[in-house]
């Protein structure tokens, strides 16, 4: 890890406690321990702390799914392999997921735009394996894009209940929600 992954691991612990908006620069640089103009050496404002927090994961994400999903053969292990290459990156970025999902609406057009961009093609990746598990079970007549946001749901709201520490491990939940959203997807209304 690099110096500015460090403050920007540092920063968002800051975001995802006070909250973007009422967190200064000068509570930024008091937080790290630096000076206003040391800050300013690493980032030009705020905006560019919130963006590189965000492009952070996103990207990150983005690689490993590009990386890792075509090795893996069904579309039911993919989505065990997504639900838990998530849960595990959000057990080691608690904060950076925390103001990545909470802050998401302070970002200026120009940052918000880029950030939809790269959240879409994540999304997709996600899509397009549901998708695969849909056309394998014909009986399922649930939408694509609603699984896929129910899913996305799940994962997301993670932030306010989850504590990896606790007495779910993160494996533990992997598994029990890769069970609840393959079996809720699957099963029958008959």
């Amino acid at each position: 890890m690099n110096k500015k992954q460090e403050l920007l691991k540092k920063i968002s612990d800051l975001f995802a406690k006070k909250g973007y908006e009422k967190t200064s620069i000068r509570d930024i640089a008091a937080h790290l321990g630096m000076t206003n103009a040391g800050l300013y050496y690493y980032f030009r404002n705020k905006q560019e702390m919130l963006i590189d927090i965000m492009n952070y994961g996103i990207e990150d994400a983005l690689l490993t799914m590009r990386r890792e999903l075509p090795h893996i053969k069904s579309a039911e292990d993919k989505i065990a392999w997504i639900i838990r290459a998530q849960i595990k990156f959000y057990s080691e970025n608690k904060s950076q997921t925390k103001a990545s999902i909470h802050e998401r609406g302070a970002l200026e057009a120009k940052y918000a735009k880029i950030i939809g961009e790269k959240e879409r093609k994540y999304v997709d990746f996600i899509k397009q394996v549901v998708g695969q598990i849909i056309q394998e079970n014909p009986h399922i007549s649930i939408s694509v894009e609603v699984a896929t946001f129910c899913l996305l749901g799940m994962l997301n709201w993670l932030v306010h209940w989850y504590n990896p520490g606790g007495k779910v491990s993160p494996d533990e939940l992997a598994s029990n929600i890769t069970n609840i959203f393959l079996k809720g997807l699957k099963g029958r209304s008959d």
